[in-house]
């Protein structure tokens, strides 16, 4: 069971903004410590499990070397990661990623902030060296709620690269947002998961939707200060009805977009129970909807 190659049953036609997509919270915390490890895997099996949508957070050690980065915790070297995606990317050629890569945000402590860094020049050289961003980074748009798949694949191009400050060469901001709230993110699992769908009738957008499917542990909430693992492992029981409770509406079913989440490839559940959200938007080839139903069975 790997979704290594969905996305060749999708139409060219769908919008990348009503194509229902995988995503990664902090996709690159893999290794970390148990208070900032949000996945288990590298990019490379992550993309496997049908992952396409990575938030990709980057910070400079003392020697230069810029890692995947959790707040102060560091992980892997950036650059092996853009060695997983690339091996990725060469093996599956039908499938197209979403790559929101930036530094690190600030951080504030009371009077303390702290900030990360990563030099847009290192970052572009590596960026370079191994995804060759101008054969392979699909840039050339106005506005990514007009991009169609079939935008992407006739021009050749295998990933967006995403970042709001256009950083990069060849990045490019794109509208999009990603609601959270301190409070109802901080729930314990039963009761987020009762109002989590409420973000998608309160905000909404033309550009890309991330919904973060995972509770976030914060002093005062209910769930205060634990591990993503422990929350993750109480929430995967209420996943899929949440899935399901999207596909019953037609409003959050049109809605849906990027379904992101942590510890993506513990099993394939996650993955399996958001793609089928595919075929009820009917996005998917018609003369493949059957295969495409037998690949998440």
């Amino acid at each position: 069971m790997i979704y290594s190659n969905w996305m060749s049953y999708i139409k060219d036609d769908v919008k990348i903004t009503k194509l229902v997509i995988p995503g990664s919270h902090n996709a690159g915390s893999y290794g970390m410590n148990a208070m900032a490890c949000c996945q288990d895997d590298n990019l490379y099996l992550q993309i496997l499990y049908g992952i396409r949508q990575f938030c990709l957070r980057l910070d400079t050690d003392k020697k230069g070397r810029i890692h995947l980065a959790h707040g102060i915790t560091k992980g892997d070297l950036f650059e092996n990661a853009l060695k997983d995606i690339r091996r990725a990317l060469d093996e599956n050629p039908s499938e197209i990623l979403f790559l929101d890569i930036r530094e690190y945000y600030p951080q504030n402590f009371g009077p303390v902030t702290l900030r990360y860094s990563a030099d847009p020049k290192q970052v572009d050289a590596l960026l370079e060296k191994y995804l060759e961003p101008e054969k392979y980074a699909y840039h050339d748009f106005d506005k990514i709620s007009e991009v169609t798949l079939g935008d992407i694949r006739k021009a050749g191009k295998r990933y967006i690269l995403i970042n709001e400050n256009e950083d990069y060469r060849y990045s490019r901001s794109c509208d999009q947002i990603f609601p959270w709230d301190k409070t109802r993110n901080g729930m314990k699992a039963k009761n987020y998961a009762a109002v989590a769908l409420k973000f998608f009738d309160e905000e909404q957008t033309d550009g890309l939707y991330w919904f973060q499917t995972q509770q976030t542990p914060n002093p005062g909430t209910e769930v205060g200060l634990t591990t993503p693992r422990k929350l993750d492992l109480d929430m995967r029981k209420y996943f899929p009805d949440l899935m399901n409770r999207i596909e019953e509406n037609a409003f959050y079913l049109e809605s849906a977009n990027i379904i992101a989440g942590d510890f993506m490839t513990l099993d394939f559940m996650k993955s399996k129970t958001i793609l089928r959200l595919n075929l009820a938007k009917d996005n998917v080839i018609a003369d493949k909807e059957k295969e495409y139903g037998e690949l998440l069975a």
